[in-house]
């Protein structure tokens, strides 16, 4: 009998000694990894704040291919998703923003309390950190004390997904993108125009500098600007050639600037395609459209316009830049 009272006292003892070192264990947890990234902040925003992307690089449900996914999109201003799978389930919602730099959300799993959880998006640096912090209740220091630690279980997910995240917006903002139209009418049309002289390599730089001038001097004049911003460039083998940016009006206007002139451009056919994302690979585009019109007809003139229908000015994610490419011919 005292034999079973000394073994019975000694397991009371570890029992009380492993729950006191559980409780006595960190009410609090933080998990944070970071990664190098050169995605521009306003696509690392738009992506990360649409939940509809998660299933594309979140490592969770990538394991997880029979989770079952359903999506809030009531609530513009706070989106949230909910999911049932393998280990359980949970939902994710989004309680405040800061574009481009931060998005707050919040992770409820089972019948644990609730996580926070915030991305911090290029503001001060070219990282992307993604952090975890919440209160751990009496079995979630079991568990975790099991798996090593929070941040143990929790950090190698996140390093994982962060790198998903990169490699698939890389591949998004180079993926070449183009939409065909075939042969439209272009409707007649007054526009202030600009013109230069210039290589292409001054192109970028020049649109920047003349958009400015002419979005300026329509404001100062009180002109209704009737469309979106674009160029028109000659078909020309030489480096150097002159070409011009405009944009729309409602009507005739006499300029008094010595640079910027009013313009008319009669109802004419034009080849139109659709460039989609980034300028960086729009020659592809351009190879394209030059192709379909010389197997038109090899002899046709025609001028290439580029309209900006969304541009930075509108949107700084180059993921939602829409770019019309236009060929008129006679």
């Amino acid at each position: 009998m005292h034999y079973l009272r000394f073994i019975f006292g000694i397991i009371f003892i570890v029992i009380l000694t492993f729950i006191l070192y559980i409780k006595n264990q960190p009410s609090q947890y933080r998990v944070s990894r970071s990664i190098y990234t050169s995605i521009p902040a306003p696509t690392l925003y738009n992506y990360l704040n649409d939940f509809e992307n998660w299933p594309e690089w979140n490592p969770w449900i990538l394991e997880d291919p029979e989770m079952k996914l359903s999506f809030n999109r009531d609530n513009f201003n706070q989106p949230g998703y909910l999911w049932e799978g393998k280990d359980g389930s949970g939902s994710m919602k989004t309680l405040a923003t800061k574009a481009p730099f931060k998005i707050e959300q919040q992770m409820t799993f089972e019948s644990f309390p609730s996580s926070n959880v915030r991305w911090n998006i290029k503001k001060n640096s070219d990282s992307l950190e993604w952090i975890m912090e919440g209160g751990m209740i009496f079995p979630m220091k079991i568990f975790t004390l099991q798996m090593g630690s929070m941040d143990a279980m929790i950090g190698p997910y996140y390093k994982k997904g962060l790198r998903a995240i990169d490699s698939i917006l890389t591949i998004k903002l180079n993926e070449h993108r183009f939409e065909y139209k075939d042969t439209v009418i272009l409707p007649k049309q007054f526009y202030l125009s600009r013109s230069f002289n210039s290589d292409t390599t001054a192109l970028d730089s020049l649109i920047k500098i003349g958009s400015q001038e002419l979005y300026e001097f329509a404001e100062s004049k009180n002109l209704n600007i009737t469309g979106a911003l674009f160029t028109i460039t000659p078909q020309s083998e030489f480096k150097t050639s002159t070409w011009s940016i405009g944009i729309p009006i409602e009507g005739y206007f006499k300029t008094d600037h010595p640079a910027i002139k009013c313009r008319y451009s009669k109802e004419r056919m034009a080849l139109k395609g659709i460039h989609l994302g980034s300028l960086k690979n729009i020659k592809k585009s351009w190879e394209i459209m030059t192709e379909k019109i010389n197997l038109m007809n090899p002899k046709l003139q025609y001028y290439p316009m580029t309209i900006y229908k969304v541009d930075k000015k509108s949107n700084p994610d180059p993921l939602a830049w829409e770019t019309e490419l236009l060929l008129p011919y006679r």
